[in-house]
């Protein structure tokens, strides 16, 4: 069968593979296109000079894929002629694309390829030639008029419209390894424009785009690394690794053994905390709730004074009404009791806002009255076991310590208070309900009067 342009075969139009034999017949009355000719080697570059930021130019890059360089004339024409960047009529640029097809047949044939390989490379640019001039914009008219006379037609003598270039890519990314050359040649085609079938299904730009993808996937990873370096000298200048001594090692590891013992000793003593819980209340259930009485006669001591008692009752009488506080008072003191729980933070010394100004008006209380003041805090029989507070002893002074700063504010000889903490060893109610813990967890003020004999 013979093609418009006189393209003949031997085995039929349709069979690219086996021995079909190809015979690309000239165009009567076309230009004759010269061969390509090797671009002249390079001038070898200048040495830089030691202060020179120029980047050198990279050597003469070797020919990648001679497929793809003898190809570049005819893709780019067709490139151009699709992006507006050429414009030439459709017969001129039919005649152009002719003797381009004719020169990269020749060069093809300059190539030590097999004949299948020569065959699929002319297929897959002449098809993208005809793909592009037949779908430029306003070219309708003379698009049919090229289909008549196509490029394909005239070499291979079928009329397809260029079907073939998918089968033939899909059977090469079955086997990258043997056909990488042809798959970046037909990769190229589809970056100069040719979209076959997918210029009108849907969701064809997607597909051709993963089509795209898939082919330039196959292609060898080291084809898709530049060369090229940016800067001259950007490695810097290489130093020898500074030795280290013996002393760094020597101070991370006893920075790291010192670090273990201090972690070993605070797991300790959490764990003392809560298993020596029970040894420490039998010891302070020991000491009895009341006062050891001497059982020897004793002169009598005469009563203190109850006016303190009576001067405290009238002066704290709105916090005595509200049940803030309690007044007590005995032979040798007058004890200030607070009857009310959440005066600090759960777990924590802290003072609550609300609590602050009960304990300065205290202080104001006692500063008229002459005497020692001893702050003492008590707590409930709920265990407490953190690193700060590793029992009820040590929480309930630390609360102590936190109201006497409060009355000391108030006092002119600060130094008269001191503080005590008693845990959980003076209970003053059962701690069975919630109620009875908050009235075990208090602070007494108490004023030590001096008793005469």
């Amino acid at each position: 069968m013979v093609g418009e342009g006189g393209g003949a075969m031997s085995d039929g139009p349709n069979e690219m593979g086996g021995r079909t034999m190809l015979r690309p017949a000239g165009v009567p009355g076309s230009a004759p296109v010269p061969p390509l000719r090797p671009a002249p080697a390079a001038t070898r570059p200048r040495t830089l000079a030691d202060d020179d930021d120029v980047p050198q130019p990279p050597p003469p890059a070797a020919v990648r894929n001679a497929l793809v360089t003898a190809a570049t004339p005819l893709l780019a024409l067709m490139a151009g002629m699709r992006a507006g960047r050429v414009r030439l009529p459709l017969p001129e640029l039919h005649r152009i694309a002719i003797g381009l097809g004719d020169a990269f047949d020749a060069a093809l044939t300059a190539l030590p390829l097999d004949a299948e390989t020569r065959r699929r490379a002319r297929y897959g640019v002449l098809a993208t030639a005809d793909d592009i001039a037949q779908n430029l914009p306003g070219r309708a008219g003379e698009g049919a008029e090229w289909a008549r006379r196509s490029l394909i037609v005239r070499a291979f003598g079928e009329n397809i419209g260029g079907d073939r270039f998918w089968l033939l890519l899909d059977e090469m990314l079955h086997r990258p390894a043997d056909s990488a050359a042809l798959i970046e040649l037909y990769h190229a085609c589809l970056a100069a424009g040719f979209e076959g079938r997918y210029r009108v299904a849907p969701d064809g730009r997607r597909q051709l785009h993963d089509l795209m993808t898939r082919a330039y996937a196959a292609l060898p990873h080291v084809r898709a690394l530049s060369q090229t370096e940016l800067s001259p000298r950007w490695r810097g200048t290489p130093t020898p690794m500074r030795r280290i001594g013996a002393w760094p090692p020597l101070l991370l590891g006893s920075a790291g053994a010192l670090l273990l013992l201090v972690l070993a000793v605070l797991l300790l003593r959490l764990i003392l905390a809560q298993t020596g819980q029970p040894a420490l209340d039998a010891l302070t259930a020991i000491n009895p709730d009341q006062p050891l009485r001497l059982s020897r006669g004793a002169a009598p001591v005469a009563p203190a004074d109850n006016a303190a008692g009576d001067r405290l009752r009238r002066f704290l009488a709105p916090e005595i009404a509200a049940r803030l506080v309690t007044v007590e008072q005995d032979a040798t003191s007058v004890r200030v009791r607070t009857t009310v729980g959440g005066l600090f933070a759960s777990g924590s010394d802290a003072l609550e806002a609300r609590a602050r100004p009960l304990f300065e008006r205290i202080g104001t209380a006692i500063e008229a009255e002459p005497g020692r003041v001893r702050v003492e805090g008590h707590a409930d029989s709920d265990a407490v076991a953190t690193l700060t507070f590793p029992d009820n002893v040590v929480l309930s002074k630390a609360r102590a310590e936190a109201a006497g700063a409060l009355i000391r504010s108030r006092l002119s000889a600060p130094d008269r208070v001191t503080v005590e903490g008693f845990g959980a060893s003076r209970p003053i109610t059962t701690n069975d309900s919630p109620a009875g813990k908050a009235l075990n967890r208090r602070v007494e003020v108490v004023l030590v009067q001096e008793a005469t004999r």
